[in-house]
């Protein structure tokens, strides 16, 4: 019932989010995220891995706005800032026990929507500027993960 519960939110989310015409793509983000999801409650998924599935969709999503941004694409950095945002709310869903990372995924949250609006406005120097945010806030995210591996295990100096 939980699993069905999850799916039924991140299908209202991507409906509300994207839209009509671009379900397809948030359709299958979303049962990848409810597949992963079940596969992190059953063991199935390390989600401390630095490049885990959310990093690899993340990284997937950030590069095509980077090639939107570099052909003044506005429709496709629109587009996967709302693929990131849409993403970072499930994958803080099922990270939410770490404090440290509800901040990032806050600022992340934030950051990407501006991302979304100034391609809405088809202001470059806007999207250029949010661009630089979200890497900014990627990197303070993984040191703070990396802190965190560090402390666990013992190694921190």
């Amino acid at each position: 019932m939980k699993c069905f519960t999850f799916v039924a939110i991140v299908a209202l989310l991507s409906c509300t989010v994207l839209g009509a015409d671009e379900q397809k793509g948030v359709a299958q983000v979303g049962t990848d995220s409810a597949q992963a999801k079940t596969q992190a409650d059953a063991g199935e998924i390390d989600n401390t891995k630095p490049t885990s599935y959310w990093m690899e969709k993340k990284l997937d999503y950030s590069q095509a706005v980077l090639r939107g941004l570099a052909s003044s694409d506005f429709e496709s950095i629109r587009k996967n800032a709302l693929q990131l945002q849409l993403l970072n709310k499930v994958e803080g869903f099922i990270r939410r026990r770490n404090a440290d990372y509800r901040h990032h995924v806050q600022t992340f949250e934030r950051i990407t929507g501006e991302l979304a609006r100034q391609a809405e406005r088809k202001n470059i120097e806007g999207v250029t500027l949010a661009f630089n945010q979200l890497t900014i806030s990627c990197v303070h995210c993984h040191e703070s993960l990396r802190s965190e591996q560090l402390k666990e295990s013992g190694d921190e100096q």
